[in-house]
């Protein structure tokens, strides 16, 4: 830890350090990892993950 943070709570190091809550980083990995699957990037995991809608209404969306 650093000395002249361990007085301060969880939350204010975090603030201190310009850094998210745990909570946050792991919604953030969560978005990452449904946007690299939109992305066809997980092909293989992807199935267990997502089903797709089959359905024209993406307005131009280039995934389908």
């Amino acid at each position: 830890m650093i000395r002249r943070l361990e007085h301060l709570s969880y939350e204010e190091r975090l603030r201190e350090l310009l850094l998210f809550s745990l909570q946050k980083r792991r919604l953030q990995g969560g978005l990452i990892a449904a946007f690299q699957y939109l992305k066809e990037a997980y092909k293989k995991d992807g199935d267990r993950l997502f089903n797709r809608a089959c359905c024209n209404r993406t307005r131009g969306n280039g995934l389908y």
